[in-house]
């Protein structure tokens, strides 16, 4: 009996020696996202909570239930416990996850205090604004947009980044993302606004030398530095598509063509009222991958300056859907009326 009575309170303190291991552990966690300010990982696991379900917690956060998915299971690999079950009807949370959320509330409302605070002053429509997007874009359709919003927001300073490469928002290199892509990452929110339409364009003395509905293979076409690139804007459309002349950008493709120097496919938004430019083939190519998207990360969309600045220059785009969407040429060559046109 003795040895039962031993063996009991010996297994007593062995459980309550890994459950002040386990609660410690905890607390370091805790304590490391306080230090490195951290609160995505920390907010997704409340937003799980509080919705009952990965995909509940999915919509709350404006994110897709496989980013949910994963920092969920980062959090438990540094725990090395599961904070919840997963289950068809949901996310039920364990013993660890209840002791996780108990301090994760108290860290959270700190937060929240913090984030009250800090927002009180971002709600003027001022600072630094940091936009990027393509040369293409800012010189044949966004600077005098951008102009008229700094005139609009005289307290706003802009910072524009022309660049292909897609500049992490996470790490603040950017703000807002104005970008043609079928799908943003996981990590981004905005607002797909329509899709854009291409077409082949050359000087109006090139296109007047030519037949209707000229042979491909038999014009001199002007690509990018990059296959793949030449893939979804040309030869995907033009198989025969002869390509003779290469740089790497696109607003310089369009002003190679301008000069006569070939024939190039850019966006209809951009080219057609160009009067440098003319259409090749008349029809304009939809059945493109190039959704136009207004972006900027989750923590971001408080910020004044960044909510006001996408409200305004998704109106503007949208404004001239029809030309983006490459309708605007042909219906003022057939003399529709500008309200047919949207």
């Amino acid at each position: 009996m003795g040895d039962l009575a031993t063996l009991a309170v010996a297994s007593h303190t062995t459980l309550d020696s890994v459950n002040l291991d386990f609660k410690r552990r905890i607390r370091i966690l805790v304590m490391q996202i306080w230090m490195a300010m951290n609160w995505d990982d920390l907010h997704v696991f409340l937003e799980i909570a509080r919705a009952g379900s990965l995909s509940g917690a999915a919509r709350r956060l404006g994110v897709s239930q496989s980013t949910v998915s994963r920092r969920l299971a980062t959090m438990e690999a540094s725990l090395g416990v599961r904070l919840c079950n997963r289950r068809v009807g949901g996310a039920l949370l364990t013993a660890a996850g209840e002791e996780l959320l108990e301090q994760a509330e108290e860290i959270g409302d700190a937060f929240d205090l913090i984030e009250r605070r800090i927002a009180g002053r971002d709600r003027r429509l001022s600072g630094r604004l940091r936009v990027t997007c393509t040369d293409n874009f800012l010189n044949r359709y966004l600077a005098p947009h951008l102009a008229d919003f700094a005139r609009t927001h005289p307290e706003i300073d802009l910072e524009i980044s022309t660049s292909y490469q897609h500049l992490s928002l996470a790490r603040r290199e950017a703000d807002v993302a104005i970008r043609t892509t079928p799908g943003p990452p996981d990590t981004l929110v905005g607002r797909r606004l329509f899709r854009c339409a291409l077409a082949a364009y050359a000087s109006p003395e090139m296109v007047a030398d030519l037949p209707p509905d000229p042979d491909p293979a038999r014009l001199t076409w002007i690509g990018w530095s990059s296959e793949a690139y030449n893939r979804l804007m040309i030869t995907n459309h033009f198989p025969t598509a002869n390509i003779r002349h290469w740089c790497n950008s696109q607003h310089d493709i369009v002003t190679m063509a301008r000069a006569g120097l070939g024939v190039a496919v850019t966006g209809c938004f951009g080219a057609d009222p160009d009067p440098g430019l003319a259409r090749v083939y008349p029809e304009a190519i939809t059945d493109t991958s190039m959704d136009l998207w207004v972006l900027t990360h989750p923590d971001l969309m408080r910020v004044a300056r960044v909510r006001g600045f996408t409200a305004f220059i998704a109106e503007k785009f949208l404004a001239d859907r029809d030309l983006f969407e490459g309708r605007r040429a042909a219906a003022a060559q057939t003399g529709a009326p500008a309200a047919e046109r949207g």
